[in-house]
């Protein structure tokens, strides 16, 4: 969330910002635990009434039934989107590696709720120009409805959901596997964003235009560019094929729901059956923008994978 300003600790493997060859040890420490101590005290029982109003868009009630908790707080604190943190912090020294081989990532919000941002095609010098803004986006007035949109969100109590794009230049072409079903990199990407909390749904190119288009739509062409070498006409499969990369930029969409917290929504009570109204926690309008970082850094660190592990022969 917004109002927790937690730091990074680099506790070893590197000095003078540089790496040392022995492995990177990094720390996120949660300061607003101190806040919590009476209720998360790993020793001492905890302290108020246990949560049993669990939230239906979240893992409160499932959670609770996989390992018998009556409280429902231990998953409510473990399922928390904070894990990303340190994802983010490693896909970020990932990103650094993939740079020093010519490989950028960069996203964009292309919608917020109702409001979709007019993207052309993905250019890599204007996202590099537009990494550090919160949507991605020089449509300063799509910006403004996005940013009335979530101050609408705020002051109603509700929350909003949306879509992210991210983009990966510069791979080479092989990276990935047609051959192994567990190493394709399009299963690989799509699990890697999938596990960040509030997605729920992974698209690459124009998977679901493609999905709708009428019979005979035509896809990419290989073409002889003008270095006389083969390359691609078209990118609406989004720089994968079969699998494998194919040397066109890389792109991925997710979907992102509205935070069920804003809203907990109708549920029972696991004490007593009673109804109630899942439990209020505390949380932000929307977490489209995070997302945008979030998956940045988690495509970073399943590509480093990748090809440190099924890059291209060579």
């Amino acid at each position: 969330m917004k109002i927790e300003d937690d730091q990074i600790t680099v506790l070893a493997g590197l000095r003078g910002g540089y790496t040392l060859g022995s492995p990177l040890a990094l720390s996120i420490a949660n300061i607003d635990n101190a806040n919590w101590r009476d209720k998360m005290d790993p020793v001492l029982p905890p302290q108020g009434e246990a949560v049993t109003a669990p939230r239906p868009g979240h893992a409160d009630y499932p959670g609770a039934v996989k390992y018998g908790f009556k409280d429902l707080r231990n998953v409510i604190e473990r399922a928390s989107a904070r894990e990303t943190a340190m994802r983010t912090a490693i896909g970020a020294v990932a990103k650094q590696v993939l740079e020093s081989k010519g490989i950028e990532i960069y996203s964009r919000v292309v919608r917020l709720g109702p409001v979709e941002v007019a993207l052309g095609t993905p250019d890599k010098d204007v996202s590099r120009r537009l990494k550090h803004t919160a949507y991605g986006t020089e449509d300063n007035q799509a910006e403004a409805k996005l940013n009335g949109l979530i101050e609408e969100c705020r002051s109603r109590g509700t929350s909003v959901g949306g879509i992210v794009e991210v983009v990966a230049y510069g791979l080479p072409v092989g990276l990935g596997s047609y051959a192994h079903y567990d190493r394709r990199l399009d299963g690989q990407i799509a699990q890697g964003i999938m596990s960040i909390p509030g997605v729920k749904g992974v698209e690459i190119g124009c998977a679901f235009d493609l999905a709708s288009s009428p019979p005979g739509t035509p896809g990419d062409s290989l073409v002889v560019d003008q270095y006389e070498q083969i390359a691609y006409s078209g990118n609406v499969n989004g720089g994968l094929a079969g699998g494998i990369s194919t040397g066109q930029p890389l792109v991925v969409r997710c979907a992102v729901k509205p935070i069920p917290t804003a809203m907990p929504g109708d549920s029972i009570d696991t004490a007593t059956l009673a109804p109630v109204t899942g439990v209020k926690e505390r949380s932000d309008v929307t977490a489209v923008p995070a997302v945008r970082v979030i998956a940045e850094n988690v495509l970073a660190w399943t590509l480093l994978v990748a090809l440190l592990t099924d890059g291209p022969e060579d």
